[in-house]
């Protein structure tokens, strides 16, 4: 995992979705693409894994899936949180946004 951070309030990180992941099967037999909820999950744990906070969402305020994403791509995730506790990620394929989610998290975590 290659990573980065600018603040506690904001970080990015980079992985993939392995091809053999168990989610895969059956989510589109012929043409796999990785589930959102997926995508959210591992996104959030590489994130809190990152900053050291557990985020811990509590409610998804919006969820925009725009494009599929093949497993195998790697995806970057960038997290910003807002001064308490909203916060949003955005996920990029090849520098295309693929899927943008706004959540409420349990954890603080200000500038």
């Amino acid at each position: 995992m290659r990573a980065t951070t600018t603040a506690l309030a904001n970080a990015t990180t980079t992985f993939c979705i392995a091809v053999d992941h168990p989610a895969l099967p059956g989510h589109f037999p012929g043409a796999p693409v990785v589930p959102g909820a997926l995508l959210l999950a591992e996104g959030l744990h590489r994130l809190e894994l990152l900053t050291a906070v557990p985020l811990q969402c509590q409610r998804i305020e919006s969820a925009k899936f725009l494009q599929p994403v093949a497993p195998g791509a790697t995806i970057t995730a960038t997290l910003t949180m807002a001064k308490g506790t909203q916060g949003s990620i955005a996920f990029y394929v090849a520098g295309t946004l693929v899927a943008h989610v706004t959540f409420f998290a349990n954890a603080t975590v200000g500038h």
